[in-house]
């Protein structure tokens, strides 16, 4: 998905105009933007998905200010977003990853893997990278359908995770 396709989803989602992203753009600014003529700029970014608070403008802002890295919010045809769907997919990739993790040693050195091991291991982190994209989808829809706002939840866990001295 693209910041554009995911800016005009979240925004007709929230049923806002164009000009109420509370943005300093106009309106023909932000539907260059949707179109995928301009991108927003790095200080108006956090402006729209914080005025949106829609997973699918977190994930994609995030993708593109960071140059690609992230999962991506799922909405290609092959996507059931349904809330029991994406519980039952989050379970079996969590839980394919949990297998994978346990498969592969952390305590082998890096410099004794054969190219077939290294193959083998980059196929288990796609897969753990499985995991972490369904599980942020889960977070997104249960967020969307029970009326939970995705940055306060954000913010409240980098609080906890401060409360714990996992990060500064």
């Amino acid at each position: 998905m693209s910041i554009a396709r995911a800016v005009k989803i979240a925004r007709k989602q929230r049923r806002l105009q164009q000009d109420e992203l509370g943005v300093p753009y106009s309106k023909s600014m932000v539907s260059m933007m949707e179109r995928g003529e301009r991108l927003p700029a790095v200080d108006v970014a956090p402006l729209i998905g914080q005025k949106l608070d829609h997973p699918a403008a977190y994930l994609e802002l995030a993708r593109e200010l960071s140059g690609g890295y992230g999962p991506s919010w799922l909405d290609g045809p092959n996507v059931d977003l349904h809330r029991a769907s994406v519980r039952e997919r989050t379970l079996d990739e969590v839980q394919e990853a949990i297998l994978n993790i346990e498969r592969f040693p952390a305590s082998r050195p890096p410099n004794v893997e054969t190219d077939g091991e290294r193959k083998r291991r980059y196929e288990h982190l796609l897969q753990c990278f499985d995991a972490l994209v369904a599980l942020t989808a889960y977070i997104g829809v249960q967020c969307l359908e029970y009326g939970f706002s995705m940055l306060q939840l954000s913010k409240d866990h980098h609080a906890k995770l401060k409360g714990k001295r996992y990060v500064t």
